[in-house]
């Protein structure tokens, strides 16, 4: 009996992991060089469910790159033209997104607009430059990971921290 029970069990036990073992995971690699800003809450205590990465130059920094390393249809939005560093309101942020096979979708809000901010499928190609578009305080990079409007914070979480620099390329988590 105790041997029939272990091996239900075990059954049991397999089904339960066998969606996370055929998960295909990807590598998301810090857009530009900077410093982690926000994760999970800002300096207030307010949810943010996020990566905010700033470069610590001014608006304009040549070269965001998409975070996710690998060949994804990414959809550029851009809903403003000109250079914005320190905001111009909720919900006008410029956006690149991957949405995965799962219904999950990776995003990257606030960059400026540039020849590269066209649809297309890439890996880390550059979006445009490091700016402020939407609701903001300053120039930086927006790196969020959700399905269906609930962000998750997982996926970054041993990764990287607040206050922590990374380099152009360096993991920032882990999506997928």
């Amino acid at each position: 009996m105790r041997k029939t029970m272990k091996m239900a069990l075990a059954g049991l036990f397999s089904l339960a992991i066998a969606p996370t073992v055929a998960t295909a995971s990807y590598r998301v690699g810090s857009p530009f060089p900077g410093d982690v800003t926000a994760t999970t809450y800002y300096s207030s205590g307010t949810f943010h469910g996020a990566v905010d990465i700033s470069s610590r130059n001014a608006c304009g920094y040549w070269g965001v790159e998409t975070g996710v390393v690998g060949s994804f249809a990414w959809n550029v939005t851009i809903r403003t033209t000109g250079a914005v560093c320190y905001g111009n309101g909720s919900g006008n942020q410029n956006e690149v997104k991957h949405t995965f096979a799962n219904g999950r979708t990776f995003r990257q809000w606030h960059f400026l607009k540039t020849s590269a901010s066209v649809d297309k499928t890439c890996d880390r190609c550059q979006i445009g430059d490091e700016g402020g578009t939407g609701n903001v305080t300053g120039p930086h990079s927006h790196l969020q990971y959700d399905y269906q409007g609930t962000n998750n914070t997982s996926w970054y979480s041993g990764y990287t921290v607040k206050g922590e620099f990374l380099d152009r390329g360096e993991t920032v988590g882990y999506v997928g």
